[in-house]
């Protein structure tokens, strides 16, 4: 037992020490606290992988005023430089126009050739724009494209031919001419369609007492013409029986799809509806 406490001891002795672990100028403490390369908190540590290092907040961007210390704000600086290349431009175009030689021609289409890149830059942007903001599209409402266009026109068809339908219900077409009128005998054909398509009631008014054939028989004007400031024929409108709301639909020739156009727009839309 003498034996083995004596080897126990001389095997201690000869173990190295825990300072000896240590790194050159730093000591250990503890196991739970020590000095070393890996602690953290130390800003000249170069292997804290383990640290958890708090950001510090970066500085807040600085708004920039609106106006400068000329008192201009951004949009107005930005009208004069626009003013100012729109000026260089027609001063070269004027040179080259007046003085045409290589020279100024040159000159002018390096001009504008800037600004021919610019407009395609902005048309660029535009267009990223346009196709990121739905609410700007117009073409949400007049279609460009030839397969949405002919959806639309299909669309629209529809709507037509339902409101002459309807309307033919209660509407019908106060048609004023004269005898000695070439046009308005032209348009007995299509007024003759719009009853046979739709069931719409056509009225010849006469203002100069003729007839015409081919229609219902005529009413002679018993004022409403003057009423309507009518002056020239063959004039066109669209009359309610029951309400007798008058709404003029146009003079001169029409077709058949201007009657039903209009009668569509002016009944059932409102002005920037289309």
């Amino acid at each position: 037992m003498i034996a083995a406490v004596r080897f126990l001891l001389i095997t201690l002795a000869m173990l190295p020490t825990v300072s000896s672990f240590a790194v050159e100028g730093r000591d250990y403490p503890s196991s739970l606290g020590y000095s070393s390369e890996w602690k953290c908190g130390d800003d000249e540590n170069k292997f804290s992988w383990y640290c958890e290092h708090q950001e510090e907040p970066a500085d807040e961007p600085k708004k920039k005023d609106a106006t400068t210390t000329t008192g201009k704000t951004e949009g107005e600086r930005a009208v004069k430089e626009l003013e100012k290349i729109r000026k260089n431009l027609d001063e070269a175009r004027a040179l080259m126009v007046v003085h045409p030689t290589e020279e100024t021609v040159k000159t002018f289409m390096e001009a504008n050739k800037v600004e021919i890149e610019r407009a395609a830059y902005v048309t660029d942007i535009w267009r990223r724009v346009l196709w990121q903001n739905a609410e700007l599209n117009f073409e949400l409402k007049n279609p460009m494209n030839n397969s949405a266009i002919r959806v639309k026109d299909r669309q629209r068809n529809a709507d037509e031919n339902e409101t002459m339908v309807a309307l033919a219900k209660e509407w019908g077409i106060f048609f004023f001419y004269r005898g000695d009128c070439p046009y308005c005998k032209h348009m007995v054909p299509t007024l003759q369609w719009l009853t046979r398509q739709y069931d719409m009631t056509i009225l010849p008014v006469s203002m100069d007492g003729s007839t015409i054939e081919g229609l219902p028989p005529s009413v002679n004007d018993n004022g409403l013409a003057t009423q309507l400031g009518v002056d020239a024929v063959p004039l066109f409108v669209l009359g309610n029986v029951k309400t007798h709301k008058m709404i003029v639909l146009g003079s001169g020739v029409l077709s058949l799809q201007d009657f039903v156009e209009r009668i569509y727009v002016l009944t059932q839309t409102k002005p920037g509806d289309l």
